[in-house]
């Protein structure tokens, strides 16, 4: 063999070793608790050592901990707060400076002088009169606000702004309610005007109505709701996808058998393995505390051996361990007999159709788009 297929080969193997490894790598969970003085909790949940580690444990009159590793990285810990601590402080004290730099005269002075020196001055370069345009010296502000005017007339849409500063908002509703009484008239003029749209403030009062016109209204809902061009080719131009083509594929009952199949699969791999719990309960009720009993030797009698029932007081106190593992390759395996179930198979092979007839139509639609606007 030549140092070719070697060197291929040795890459190969590598690859499939990391892929092997990362599939058949467990990833351990664990939960622990005290309920006795001392109280302790923990939380733990690793994978490949510190690839993924998450650590959160609570100790009696101790501050919470928490850790976070990603990629061997410490993104949440003692360490990361470390840092974050040192990069704040070297920032205010950067501030600090920069500050008292500011409030030196002689830097004051200094920037002074070079403006002064750059044609700058102290006073600026503001305007202090308003920008005009056109010949007849009217002021930009004005330019516009008449183009928004324009604008408006010939949407047919009029803006009315509510001032907050006096009482007429008593005035503003009452042309309201008027406005209402109009729409809900059935002889309207076109001229008349209805609310289309309200904008309140944090306070409930009202800041903005947009009246519109009934003839623009009309005009609107028929352009809305009107029939496509037939002579068109881009406006009567229809797609073959039916729009709820997935329904017969969500409606499939042998899916969802699939579905709950994987699902069942999923946790009955993943659910605990270790758990042990022991402790003293109470709930201070006899009748209750019988039902406890009754649940607990009837859905977990392995456990209620270590579980001692209080039928009188109110007692809880104990404590326990729950640990599990989740391997990456069995999920995947499992995931892998879902999709290539038949139901799945049916709806990804219809997907891929769906999603290439879509592709065609959008290149014909593009075209007959650019045809159009060449013979325009």
């Amino acid at each position: 063999m030549s140092i070719v297929a070697i060197v291929a080969l040795v890459v190969v193997l590598l690859i499939v070793a990391l892929i092997m490894i990362i599939l058949l790598t467990p990833i351990t969970y664990s939960i622990e608790w005290n309920g006795r003085t001392p109280y302790r909790a923990e939380l733990s949940v690793k994978w490949l050592w510190r690839v993924l580690s998450l650590r959160l444990a609570y100790f009696q009159g101790k501050p919470f901990f928490k850790q976070l590793y990603v990629l061997g990285m410490q993104k949440i810990g003692p360490v990361k707060e470390y840092d974050d601590w040192i990069a704040q402080r070297v920032d205010d004290e950067y501030q600090k400076a920069m500050d008292e730099i500011d409030k030196d005269p002689m830097t004051a002075q200094a920037e002074a002088m070079m403006k002064a020196m750059q044609g700058g001055g102290q006073g600026g370069t503001e305007p202090t009169e308003p920008t005009t345009v056109g010949t007849s010296g009217e002021s930009l502000d004005s330019v516009r606000s008449a183009g928004q005017a324009s604008a408006s007339q010939e949407k047919q849409v009029r803006i009315e702004r509510v001032d907050e500063s006096t009482d007429e908002n008593k005035g503003a509703e009452a042309r309201a309610a008027q406005y209402d009484a109009i729409r809900d008239n059935p002889t309207m003029k076109p001229d008349d005007e209805v609310v289309e749209k309200v904008t309140f403030n944090s306070d409930g009062t009202v800041k903005e109505k947009v009246f519109t016109k009934i003839d623009g209204l009309k005009d609107s809902v028929k352009a809305r709701f009107q029939k496509s061009d037939p002579n068109d080719p881009v406006a009567s131009f229809k797609s073959q996808i039916p729009t709820f083509w997935f329904m017969k594929h969500v409606t499939n009952t042998e899916l969802w058998r699939q579905l709950l199949l994987v699902s069942k699969r999923c946790y009955d791999h993943s659910k605990p393995r270790d758990i042990d719990v022991e402790g003293r309960i109470g709930i201070g009720d006899p009748f209750k505390g019988g039902m406890l009993a009754s649940m607990l030797y009837s859905i977990w009698p392995e456990q209620a051996e270590n579980i001692e029932i209080d039928y009188l007081n109110w007692h809880l106190e104990g404590s326990g361990h729950i640990k599990g593992r989740i391997i990456l390759g069995v999920l995947a395996w499992h995931g892998t007999r879902f999709v290539l179930s038949q139901p799945m198979r049916a709806l990804i092979v219809e997907a891929i159709k769906v999603f290439r007839v879509k592709r065609k139509e959008n290149k014909e639609l593009e075209r007959l788009k650019a045809e159009q606007a060449a013979n325009a």
